[in-house]
This record gives structure tokens, C-alpha cells and sequence, in this order.
């Protein structure tokens, strides 16, 4: 094949590649949206099902749960990117204290392709200190449109979108401002 011809297959190949990777990103869940029914697996890990207060349930809805508003984190078991954000995340989680215990919010990660003996891991070594529930089959994350992880939401209970981003969100703040605001 001639050089200039490579790089033409070359370029047409990378182009497909980054308009496929942009068409995906236009199909995740957006501000304003509401998520197909998530079937999330109780989790198996200690005190987790308790605090999510879904506990002796196989499984349950976001539409299960007792709470105003939800922080959602999509995370991949062995994704670096998430055990970047995963400090800050604990960070928020240790804010969030008091109103969890009011009821006003929930926070999990949502472990793609995780399983059981993974997600406990990860909480026996305390690497996450909120609860962390298992999607081993991928069907959630494909409901979800697939993002890449870290990718991190806010939403209600009926499941309508209040906030995402993907990749890292260190922004603690900012994040805390947008829940306080939610939950106005």
C-alpha cells in the first residue's frame, strides 16, 4: 500500500474511532433526564444494604430508597482513574454525614462488572467507605450507556438527572453546593 494511502485509512479509522467515542458521550445520562429503571443488586457487604436501607432485599430501585436525592458513582473495581477520585469521594461521603442521617441523601458506587468478592475488597480495605454495589453482569452500566469511570450523578429517587461528570470531580465544593441545592 502507498504511504499516502495509509495514512488516509489511517485517518479515516481515527476519525470513526473519536466520532464513535463522541456519539456515546452525547447517549449518557444528562441534567434533566430520567434513568431507564435501574435493578441494582443488594449489596453483600456488612452494614451497606442497612444504610441504603435496603437491607434483606435481593435486590432494589433508586425508586426504593428513602432519600431526596443520590449520589451515584459509576466505578470500575479496577479503574485507576477511580481510585484518584476515590479520597475526595470519602471526603464528600464524611460531609454528607448528617444528611444521610436525616434521610435527605444517599450516596453508592456502582462497581461495573464487580463482583461480590471484588466489591467486599475494596470495602474490607476501607479503600471505599460508602456503600459499594455490585454489577457483575454489566446490565446497569449498559442501562447507564456505558460511560467511562469515574462517572459520577445526581439524582432522585424517580431517577431524574440532577447533575453528571465524567472523569474525575475533585470539586468537593462545588459538588456539596449543587446537593444543597437540590435538596431546596
Amino acid at each position: 500500500m502507498r504511504p499516502f494511502a495509509t495514512l488516509t485509512l489511517f485517518c479515516s479509522l481515527l476519525l470513526s474511532v473519536l466520532a464513535g467515542a463522541a456519539l456515546a458521550a452525547d447517549n449518557l445520562p444528562a441534567p434533566g433526564q430520567t434513568l431507564s429503571t435501574l435493578s441494582l443488586k443488594a449489596p453483600a457487604f456488612g452494614q451497606d444494604a442497612k444504610e441504603l436501607g435496603v437491607a434483606g432485599k435481593k435486590t432494589f430501585r433508586l425508586q426504593d430508597l428513602k432519600t431526596k436525592v443520590i449520589v451515584l458513582e459509576v466505578i470500575g473495581v479496577y479503574c485507576n482513574e477511580c481510585a484518584k477520585q476515590v479520597r475526595a469521594f470519602n471526603t464528600l461521603y464524611a460531609r454528607l454525614a448528617r444528611r444521610m442521617q436525616s434521610g435527605e441523601v444517599l450516596m453508592f458506587a456502582l462497581a461495573a462488572g464487580g463482583n461480590d468478592l471484588e466489591v467486599e475488597s475494596l470495602r474490607k480495605t476501607a479503600i471505599y467507605k460508602y456503600p459499594v454495589v455490585a454489577d457483575e453482569t454489566y446490565k446497569n452500566h449498559k442501562l447507564l450507556h456505558e460511560p467511562k469511570t469515574p462517572f459520577t450523578m445526581l439524582v432522585t429517587p424517580a431517577g431524574k438527572v440532577l447533575y453528571t461528570h465524567l472523569g474525575i470531580d475533585d470539586d468537593i465544593e462545588g459538588l456539596l453546593a449543587r446537593i444543597k441545592e437540590a435538596l431546596k
